[in-house]
């Protein structure tokens, strides 16, 4: 009677180091082995829990078990929280592709989506797919939370707390919910190689100049009206005070800025779905010497099409997005002056 808990280490076991690359390419049958595995070793309803990039080698391996299994099934079913069901992160400002396997994944499964989290207005092109399918998908939207949101410190936000002790009752609405739902009786065959991640080692050039999307956000500072892109260059650098690698790069920020003062440019950043309180609390420990915009809902990112942090553009003084990168860089650095100055130089 009660929970039995298999917790399994794909990445220890592989002997692979962790990084989301590698969770996001490792294959099924490591996940088809554990289904196997459970049916032998347990009398027990069996369900699937997988968080962040682990649900991919997660429904591959639902995909690879069931196609095989001959027998009575107790697999009801999986619960993904907070998935990132995409291939690999693509270049600043392009449309992130679904992973294959979501188009043909047909098993009952629930996906738990915290409210601010960095997927959130992506899920409805998730769930079409997985209909689509044939699967019995379900999501459910946790409010006030962001992803990660159970692994935190107990006690350091009430929405947290809440939601980490709400999870045991769930997984048991979860399971009955899925055990009524009806099995895959077709398999869906799927041509599969993983996608090679995008080689972004720095600013880049793109190769479509699109108009930049316009900001229209309130900011921190309250006073702070933005200009518009005519006749300055201007950076945007998306990012959240959770991202380490998004914290890291504000110093070189800083300096950039100081550095270009007195010129036709600009910075901006835009926070993903923080309060002002959350920043200037922030802000005191960390200085920020640029304005920053309020993205409280996430629908900016979605307009730049921001699909990892920090994520950030040159906009040229015409409006026109002229370079990006979707990783931390230094930005106090020749070759970035050099960009710059190049598109100050430029004519309208």
């Amino acid at each position: 009677a009660g929970f039995e808990l298999w917790r399994v280490d794909l990445l220890a076991d592989y002997f692979l180091p962790r990084s989301s690359e590698n969770v996001r390419t490792l294959p099924g049958e490591g996940v088809a082995a554990v289904i196997d595995a459970a049916h032998k070793y347990s009398d027990k309803t069996i369900v699937l829990a997988a968080y962040d990039r682990m649900p991919l080698p997660l429904l591959r391996g639902v995909r690879s078990w069931s196609a095989d299994f001959q027998g009575e099934s107790r697999l009801a079913g999986s619960i993904l929280y907070y998935p990132n069901l995409f291939e690999a992160a693509p270049l600043a400002g392009e449309e992130p592709l679904l992973d294959p396997v979501v188009a043909a994944s047909n098993y009952p499964l629930v996906i738990v989506q915290p409210e601010t989290g960095s997927q959130r207005w992506r899920m409805n092109e998730v769930m079409q797919l997985l209909w689509s399918a044939g699967a019995p998908a379900y999501v459910s939207l946790v409010p006030e939370v962001r992803d990660w949101f159970f692994m935190h410190p107990p006690g350091e936000d009430p929405h947290e707390t809440r939601a980490t002790a709400a999870v045991p009752r769930q997984i048991v609405n979860f399971v009955s919910l899925m055990q009524a739902a009806p099995k895959p009786e077709v398999f869906r065959e799927i041509d599969y190689t993983p996608s090679a991640a995008a080689s972004v080692r720095g600013l880049l050039p793109v190769a479509r100049h699109s108009p930049a999307p316009p900001l229209t956000l309130s900011a921190m500072q309250g006073d702070f009206d933005f200009p518009g892109y005519q006749h300055s260059v201007t950076l945007v650098n998306f990012w959240a005070t959770w991202c380490p690698p998004c914290v890291e790069e504000l110093p070189s920020l800083n300096r950039l800025k100081q550095r270009f003062t007195g010129q036709p440019f600009n910075l901006v950043s835009v926070d993903f779905r923080e309060s002002a309180v959350e920043l200037r609390r922030f802000t005191k420990k960390i200085p920020v010497e640029f304005p920053i915009l309020l993205d409280l809902d996430g629908k900016a990112s979605l307009d730049w099409r921001v699909f990892s942090f920090p994520s950030s553009f040159i906009v040229d003084r015409s409006g026109r997005i002229r370079y990006s990168v979707n990783r931390a860089i230094d930005w106090d650095a020749p070759d970035i002056y050099a960009i710059i100055e190049g598109l100050l130089a430029e004519t309208e």
